[in-house]
């Protein structure tokens, strides 16, 4: 009995017994305390052993109340998501730091304040850097006013002159170039690529359309100038983007195709996309909410949110309410053909239609004054890529979708898009990974997305 209470004293530590000392007799509290006298009597007072007994009873009862704290606030993710112990950990400590603590800051000083605490949690880890591999030398630049970080590889690692303007993901509001150094190293080990991160600027600070045109300034001075100084040659130049930054991808391409400049790319990769913010009762928005609601992946609130500040609409809760249900966007739109044609449910595969994991969803009443700020910007391709038109000669695409992501069904649909204007398009989907998988350290299922990647890009390089 008595080795059982030394070694639940040495688990508590000193706190519990000093509380106990305080409304007992303190000389009773020395034979428990490290240091214990172990020529100590055979025997033991019984106010000894009451002492002993309360510290084990509040040391269980604090144990059971972080059981029962962890126990309300654990959520379950899909049973096959890979990755489990590390998202369940990552998640975790996002969802405390940047919902909970956000949703404070946001009561006290606002939305657009919160963005900041996002930005902390999240880059919090990448302050942390690690050198890059001997064979590559990093380096920031601007081109054309534009901040990068530039990726060059030395020697007998550079394979190819192809170059890889890379737009990093974030919802407009988040992230840095150089938070994606892993994956590029990886990449950049496979291909031999040059690679340009533009350093974009980023919402609440800037709004839309500015980011777009940063894009598109640095791809052009790519192709008309900085390619010497680079040493890469002008048609090999490949985009790629994940999340918001595929969405700053696919409205790059469209954009210089519209302006009779779509040679100067020659491929562009989209990492779980962002190609309309229009539909967020789509059947992977509803999964979301039948298989994990409340996790600390890209989920519909945080979403919404960022889809506000990036378009610098207020992104007050009632908004990112009503954005979540569809309410956002202008009746006319969504009864014409048009919008019909390329946001059909239909055109998604029939396991994610199943009845246990979707509903058709009823048809909203929109709200008048967030429907008409949404207005100019719902069939914009430089928003949506969805709605582009005249797609015939875009730059051939690989489009890359996560299972547990609510952006699943959008890249899905932007391939259907793409294959309808004869642009060679490839979709490669991987059901165990979620949003953000581009980010998640020594992940095997991320070093096969970044293989397959480069694979297909063997033609380019």
């Amino acid at each position: 009995m008595v080795s059982l209470l030394i070694t639940l004293r040495l688990l508590c530590g000193d706190f519990i017994l000093d509380v106990i000392a305080s409304v007992m007799d303190p000389r009773l509290i020395g034979r428990f305390r490290v240091g214990l006298d172990l020529e100590a009597p055979d025997t033991v007072s019984g106010q000894a052993l009451a002492v002993a007994a309360m510290s084990v009873a509040i040391f269980l009862a604090v144990v059971a109340f972080l059981l029962v704290f962890v126990s309300a606030l654990h959520i379950p993710l899909p049973s096959h998501i890979c990755d489990r112990e590390k998202v369940q950990f990552f998640e975790f400590l996002i969802r405390i730091t940047n919902e909970y603590l956000g949703d404070l800051v946001e009561y006290v000083i606002g939305p657009k304040y919160r963005v900041f605490i996002s930005r902390f949690v999240v880059g919090f880890p990448y302050h942390f850097k690690k050198k890059s591999p001997k064979w590559l030398n990093v380096e920031e630049k601007e081109i054309d006013g534009v901040k990068c970080r530039l990726y060059l590889p030395q020697g007998s690692a550079k394979k190819s002159q192809c170059c890889i303007v890379f737009i990093h993901g974030g919802g407009w509001c988040l992230m840095e170039p150089h938070y994606y150094d892993g994956p590029l190293y990886n990449l950049i080990s496979k291909t031999g690529a040059t690679v340009v991160s533009i350093d974009y600027e980023l919402s609440p600070q800037v709004t839309f359309p500015s980011p777009v045109l940063e894009c598109e300034r640095v791809v052009k001075a790519i192709y008309e100038k900085e390619h010497s100084v680079l040493g890469v040659d002008p048609t090999k130049i490949v985009i790629i983007g994940d999340s918001a930054g595929g969405n700053l991808t696919a409205v790059t391409c469209q954009r210089l195709l519209r302006a009779g400049l779509g040679h100067y790319v020659a491929g562009q990769v989209l990492v779980y996309p962002v190609t309309n913010v229009t539909d967020f009762q789509s059947p992977s928005y509803q999964y979301y909410h039948r298989a994990y609601k409340g996790a600390g992946l890209l989920n519909p609130k945080i979403f919404a949110r960022m889809v506000l500040l990036y378009l610098g609409i207020d992104a007050s809760k009632k908004n990112v309410r009503l954005v979540m249900k569809n309410k956002h966007i202008p009746s006319d739109v969504r009864a014409s053909k048009e919008y019909r044609a390329v946001t059909d449910h239909h055109l998604l595969p029939q396991s994610f239609r199943t009845k246990d994991l979707y509903e058709t969803p009823k048809t909203p009443t929109p709200d008048p004054v967030l429907s008409a700020a949404f207005a100019p910007h719902v069939t914009n391709p430089d928003l949506n890529p969805l709605f582009g038109k005249d797609l015939t000669g875009l730059a051939p695409a690989m489009i890359v979708t996560a299972g547990i992501d609510i952006l699943r069904d959008e890249g899905i649909l932007y391939s259907k898009l793409l294959e309808s204007y004869d642009v060679p398009v490839k979709w490669y989907h991987y059901e165990s990974a979620f949003h953000g998988i581009m980010n998640m350290p020594k992940s095997k299922q991320r070093g096969v997305i970044i293989q397959d990647i480069a694979a297909y890009l063997k033609p380019v390089l």
